[in-house]
């Protein structure tokens, strides 16, 4: 049904689809480069990314977006091309705005995402509803948690937030806070690994592939322990009451 507001998001998904299409191809070569030079480090960015001016600021936040609808392709060597670039201060906030600007793309797209989205993404975005659905949290809450499991990927956050009926102020609110911690986590220890001694880069490296294997190794215990849900509470109560 073609309602008033189908007709305001359709012209601002248009216009955001010509303006990213235009910009891109007026630096496609700066774009293709950044892209290219993802997978074989970050130090040699540095000195062409500051050449560019505002243009690498603004392409590098482009990247973080398109990674963000792609989670197969990390946004974390651009992420640290940011920090390593600009500083952590900076790049902090960079970060954060490009990925709040990917969570207002995904409220605006949400139903042409449900729609174009694979049978995986489709099957986890029921398993995250039905936790919601049983957890005795508020969604609110939930999200705000679901960003603290490292297992679960930004864009089924988002998706899930865009279709749960939250209000935009909410889930605005919601997915500008959300991510803070794993953003400045994320750049602080990548700085430190690329820039301190070699042996506080392999500490860290260690920490950090230690701490990744425990949260795979503990997943189902760390998603009980977040979220709350029903039956283990009610458990609970039953073995107290006993």
């Amino acid at each position: 049904m073609l309602t008033k507001k189908n007709v305001i998001l359709l012209t601002l998904s248009l216009t955001v689809i010509i303006a990213v299409t235009v910009f891109s191809i007026f630096n496609w070569d700066v774009i293709t480069f950044l892209f290219t030079q993802m997978t074989t480090g970050v130090d040699i960015l540095k000195e062409y990314v500051l050449s560019l001016g505002i243009v690498g600021v603004l392409c590098i936040s482009l990247i973080i977006i398109v990674c963000f609808f792609f989670p197969v392709i990390s946004s974390v060597p651009i992420q640290l091309t940011s920090a390593l670039t600009y500083g952590l201060p900076f790049a902090t906030v960079h970060v954060l705005i490009s990925i709040f600007i990917a969570s207002q793309l995904v409220f605006l797209f949400s139903k042409t995402l449900t729609i174009f989205s694979t049978k995986k993404q489709i099957e986890e975005r029921k398993e995250l509803e039905l936790k919601i659905k049983n957890s005795k949290r508020s969604i609110l809450t939930f999200i705000v948690l679901a960003y603290l499991a490292p297992f679960i990927p930004f864009m089924l956050i988002h998706t899930v937030a865009a279709n749960s009926g939250l209000k935009w102020w909410k889930y605005s609110l919601v997915t500008l806070i959300g991510p803070i911690p794993d953003i400045i986590v994320t750049l602080w220890a990548g700085v430190k690994i690329t820039s301190s001694s070699p042996v506080i880069s392999y500490v860290l490296l260690v920490v950090i592939i230690v701490c990744v294997v425990l949260s795979i190794v503990f997943k189902n215990k760390i998603v009980d322990f977040i979220f709350k849900p029903k039956d283990t509470i009610k458990e609970k109560i039953d073995d107290t009451k006993d």
